[in-house]
């Protein structure tokens, strides 16, 4: 007898409880909704490597170019040299959108696209106007470098403001060009104010205080845009705002 009653206790505990629903709660879920996962043919997965491999081979040489022909560059081969880099990142682009996830659920609306997405306008169109008559650079190498930071910035923002899957590709591709772009100006700007603090004493010195202040503002003013929208690009709300989550 007690054995018995034992074993009905064990099975009145093992029994779970329906899911009781109280006034101004949602409706309880058992089960969880199924997820939908993409298929992609062949084809479309034979064309989306080629074009990510050829756009990848196409900024590492144009990069690599730009590097190595510092003293040779001319307004002909630095426009040839920004041709090639954006059009190796629309070639990546292109291909990730192509193997990308597609979100099932229709794309959330966001305020904060917009508002990197006109931050990013306004900041390009200063750059360039900065860099057209506050400082000006004659040197091709150099110029060309400073010029990739308002081109990349102008690619950040439109892919933000475009939306969808191809325009999260852009704005993450865009901003982390800005951030390249940033982290070796800082590198060139760190090593010239080290010779000039090593080789012209005091007044090395003191150029090389000015250019860690020219560094710090450099960080705020540039790359702080992009790492807080790639950083909201990224997270599972801003990819689900451009469909990209699953």
């Amino acid at each position: 007898m007690l054995a018995n009653l034992m074993a009905r206790g064990s099975k009145s505990k093992s029994r779970p409880r329906p899911a009781v629903n109280k006034p101004g709660l949602p409706v309880a879920r058992t089960l969880q909704e199924p997820t939908v996962r993409r298929v992609i043919d062949r084809t479309t997965r034979r064309q989306a490597v080629v074009e990510i491999v050829g756009g990848s081979v196409l900024l590492v040489g144009a990069v690599m170019y730009g590097a190595l022909a510092v003293d040779q560059l001319t307004m002909n081969t630095g426009a040839l040299a920004f041709g090639t880099t954006l059009l190796g990142l629309l070639g990546i682009a292109i291909g990730a959108w192509r193997l990308g996830p597609r979100s099932e659920p229709a794309a959330r609306s966001d305020p904060r696209r917009w508002i990197y997405g006109v931050l990013g306008l306004a900041f390009a169109l200063v750059y360039v106007l900065c860099l057209v008559y506050v400082m000006p650079n004659r040197l091709p190498g150099a110029a060309l470098h400073l010029w990739c930071i308002p081109v990349f910035t102008f690619v950040m923002a439109l892919g933000t403001l475009a939306g969808g899957r191809l325009g999260w590709w852009f704005g993450v591709l865009g901003g982390s060009g800005v951030l390249l772009a940033t982290t070796f100006a800082i590198v060139r700007i760190l090593a010239s104010a080290a010779f000039l603090a090593g080789v012209y004493g005091a007044f090395g010195k003191a150029a090389s205080t000015f250019a860690v202040v020219a560094v710090a503002l450099m960080v705020e003013a540039v790359a702080l845009v992009p790492i807080c929208l790639i950083k909201w690009l990224m997270s599972r709300t801003g990819r689900r705002t451009y469909g990209v989550a699953r």
